[in-house]
Formats: C-alpha cells, sequence, structure tokens
C-alpha cells in the first residue's frame, strides 16, 4: 500500500507538472496572439506554428525556468500551502507577481512594442485565474477528505496552557485542519514506543506547561531522531517567544528578536507605493465629487468647519494633525473628549457618516502627506495613548508602523466605545498581530472586508 507520504509527493509533482504544461501553453497563445495582431499570416496548420515556437524557443526555456525558480524560492508547491485559503491567496499572489515582472523584463528584450503588454496582461489574468481557481478546488478537496477523517496526521499534545487548550479543542474539533489527536500517557514507561506505534507526526509542547526539563530534553531527541516535528505553544500570544528567531555563532545557537515585517526597507517601500497609488486613484475617482457633496450637507446640518483636525500620535509615536470630517456640533470651546454611545454631541449627518465611516475619507490626504496608512492601527486619542500605555502590555508597539484609516482591529468588530480596559486590550492584541504579521495581502483582505462593512453600516460605530 502507498503510504500517505508518497503519495503526497506524487500529488505534487502531478500539480507542478500540470501547471508548467498550463504556463507553456498560455506562452505558446502569447506568441500566437502576437503573430495574428503583427503579421497577416495563417496558423491554422501545425508547420507555422512549429516554425514560430522555435524561433522563440530561447525565450520560452528562460520563462518556464523562472517559473520553477521563482515556485520553489516561494515554496509555491509547499504541500501545507494548499490547506489554508490565506496562504493560498499569498503565494499565487507573489508566484504571478515575480512572473510577470520576468516576462515583461523578457518580453521587452525581445521587442520594443509597448502594445504587446496587452497581451500579456491577457495572458497574466487568465494564469491568476486558474491558479486561484485550480488551489481552491485543491483546497476543498483536501478538506473533504479531512472531514471523513482520511490522510489526518496524528498529533499529540504535551502539557498545558490556555492556548494549548483552545488548539487541542480547534483541532478536534475541525477535522478539516487535517489532524487527529490522539491521547497518550506520558508517565507510561511505553510512551517513547506508543509515539511511534500510533505514528504520531506531530508533537506540540506547552510553554509554562509544567513539564520536567529532563523529560522534555529527552522528548526533543526522540523526535529530532525520529523525524517528528515540534512545536511550542506560547503561553500568551503577546509573549516574546513568539517573535524570536535562531541564529548560529560558529556552532553556539542563540535566540535573537525578529524584525517585524515593516521594519524591512522593501517591505515599507511595498506598502508605501500602494498606499501612494490607492490613494491617489480614491482621491480622483472618488473624492473629487464626494468630498463637495459631504461639505455641502456638513454646512446644511450644523455651523463649523467642514473638517476636524486633532492631534494624535503615529510612527514611532510622533505626533500629526489627524483629519476627519466634522461629525459634531462645534461647542466653542476647545476641549476634548471622548465619543459616547448616544452622544448628544453628534449631528445628523455626522451620525450617518460615523455609521459608514465616510467621516474617516479626508485621512487620504493623511496618506498622501505621509503621516498615516491605508491600513494600520487606528490613532487613538493622545489622552488615551498616555493612559492605556501605561496599563496594556505592549501597547506601544502598535507605534512600529504608521497609523491607518482602517484597521484589522476594525473589521474585527472592535471599534466603538470603550466601556473598560478589557475593550482596549482586544484591540491592542489585534494591533499587534497585524505588526508582528503584516503582508500586502492581509491588508488587501482589510480592506475588503472595510469596503463591505461600509455598505452594510457598523454597528458598533459611535
Amino acid at each position: 500500500m502507498i503510504s500517505f507520504n508518497k503519495n503526497r509527493s506524487i500529488f505534487k509533482v502531478s500539480i507542478f507538472l500540470l501547471d508548467l504544461f498550463i504556463v507553456f501553453c498560455l506562452l505558446i497563445t502569447f506568441i500566437i496572439l502576437q503573430y495574428k495582431y503583427y503579421y497577416p499570416v495563417k496558423l491554422d496548420r501545425l508547420p507555422y506554428i512549429y516554425e514560430i515556437i522555435q524561433s522563440h524557443y530561447k525565450a520560452l526555456i528562460l520563462l518556464l525556468l523562472s517559473w520553477i525558480v521563482i515556485s520553489d524560492y516561494i515554496k509555491f508547491y509547499s504541500f501545507k500551502k494548499f490547506y489554508y485559503i490565506r496562504e493560498i491567496g499569498k503565494k499565487v499572489i507573489y508566484q504571478i507577481f515575480f512572473f510577470t515582472i520576468i516576462f515583461f523584463t523578457i518580453s521587452g528584450l525581445k521587442s520594443d512594442d509597448l502594445l504587446a503588454n496587452r497581451f500579456i496582461l491577457l495572458i497574466v489574468l487568465i494564469l491568476f485565474i486558474y491558479l486561484i481557481f485550480s488551489r481552491l478546488i485543491i483546497n476543498r478537496y483536501f478538506k473533504l477528505k479531512f472531514s471523513k477523517g482520511k490522510n489526518l496526521t496524528n498529533v499529540i499534545f504535551i502539557g498545558n496552557n490556555p492556548n494549548s487548550l483552545k488548539l487541542k479543542k480547534i483541532l478536534i474539533d475541525r477535522k478539516e485542519y487535517g489532524f487527529c489527536v490522539k491521547n497518550i500517557d506520558i508517565t507510561s514507561d511505553y510512551f517513547f514506543q506508543s509515539i511511534l506505534d500510533l505514528n504520531i507526526k506531530r508533537v506540540f509542547i506547552s510553554q509554562s506547561g509544567k513539564i520536567d526539563y529532563s523529560f522534555e530534553m529527552k522528548l526533543l531527541d526522540f523526535c529530532e531522531n525520529n523525524h517528528i516535528s515540534t512545536i511550542f505553544i506560547p503561553y500568551s500570544i503577546q509573549d516574546d517567544l513568539i517573535s524570536l528567531k535562531v541564529e548560529y555563532i560558529d556552532t553556539i545557537p542563540i535566540f535573537k528578536l525578529k524584525k517585524y515585517p515593516l521594519e524591512k526597507s522593501e517591505n515599507q517601500l511595498i506598502k508605501y507605493l500602494f498606499d501612494l497609488v490607492f490613494s491617489l486613484i480614491v482621491c480622483v475617482f472618488i473624492l473629487s465629487w464626494l468630498f463637495p457633496l459631504i461639505s455641502i450637507l456638513i454646512k446644511l446640518d450644523s455651523k463649523g468647519p467642514i473638517i476636524f483636525k486633532q492631534k494624535r500620535r503615529g510612527l514611532s509615536g510622533e505626533e500629526f494633525d489627524c483629519f476627519k470630517f466634522r461629525t459634531m456640533r462645534n461647542d466653542g470651546t476647545n476641549s476634548i473628549k471622548a465619543t459616547v454611545v448616544n452622544d448628544s454631541r453628534v449631528t445628523k449627518i455626522g451620525n450617518f457618516l460615523r455609521k459608514t465611516s465616510l467621516d474617516e475619507f479626508p485621512q487620504f490626504f493623511n496618506v498622501l502627506k505621509g503621516d498615516m496608512s491605508i491600513v494600520g492601527p487606528r490613532p487613538h486619542m493622545i489622552s488615551q495613548d498616555v493612559h492605556y500605555s501605561e496599563i496594556i502590555k505592549k501597547y506601544n508597539l502598535r507605534n512600529y508602523v504608521k497609523p491607518g484609516i482602517t484597521g484589522l482591529a476594525q473589521v474585527k468588530g472592535y471599534r466603538g466605545a470603550i466601556n473598560s480596559n478589557k475593550d482596549m486590550e482586544d484591540r491592542i492584541i489585534t494591533d499587534i498581530f497585524y505588526v508582528r504579521n503584516w503582508s500586502l495581502l492581509l491588508d488587501i483582505q482589510i480592506i475588503y472586508q472595510t469596503v463591505v462593512l461600509i455598505f452594510k453600516g457598523d454597528e458598533n460605530a459611535i
């Protein structure tokens, strides 16, 4: 009987070869489209197509090799990437992005005719659609198999902490993740033999799980010798252990705090360019007509300025003027008070703007100024920053990135009135997750969810 690991290898190779064949066919289609457009020749006979391929074989080989190199570099065919929707989307975007750059480069070397670009974009679009749909089908296939209890990976949990208990329950309740939780008595004399007998492939070890140190070391050695993955589960999602990576000086292992994604210059550039392009599109196509319309409604509804400015803290704690459409009556004082539920100061149009988040749209000018980003932790009042930074652990980690017009905490429902420290803690935990796990795909997901909330109306908005 063929083992699951062997089946898995055959499956990966099959998907890889199918993708390569599709890429090859699309490249041939690209060449044929160019010939049909630029040269009035008949391509209904095989010899003509063969001659065309022969004259472009170097470019074809380069493009196919680039596909292989890119996929290897980003681990595009890593088996676990087929399980999770987010991983699928991220890897497809990366693969297409780098391949498109190389495609344009090689095409540009072959020809200086910019009209060919539209054919490249057409081919890339078809390839993108194929990859997304094929991966979603594969993802669905795995989930169906796992939900029926087939080809599950056997795992055990050693020790307990709040996160390990939650994870264990999730894996037991949701078979589509592909795991089967086994129970082994760690006090048994046959504990290690049982791991082999039950074909355990992963061992989850709870941090702060009151596990004997010598037993833990023995378990780690055993797992390493038997090619069993060991995974540590932190006691808290805010643990510094999450941000550690292993490096070596000579043969001595050391732990080093990882750089957050947006501390890397290449990621800063990607996010900056995305913010710039997105903001310009919004300003030209939406704010150009929406700004005058909302301005008139604000003026008709109450006296006072159209734009409300307030000092907020941004990147590295630097203060800046944050813009919003005015949603409250101007009481003639300079007092700054947080908004509360059913606040009498909120105007009729202001209530609508808050519910739909349209009051935040002037912050696209903050993005163009460089004070804010499209997505990031929402900027709080300075008085709140001062207060909560003293009572919430790692509160100031939010300042590692620019504040955003929208954020992960907002689309997760953590917005509105702060009625307790727990309300703010939930926001901060989500903000810290964003800082530690930023990706362009995550930003796009948050923007999409924000647009949905704008049309639905956010019940948590005040």
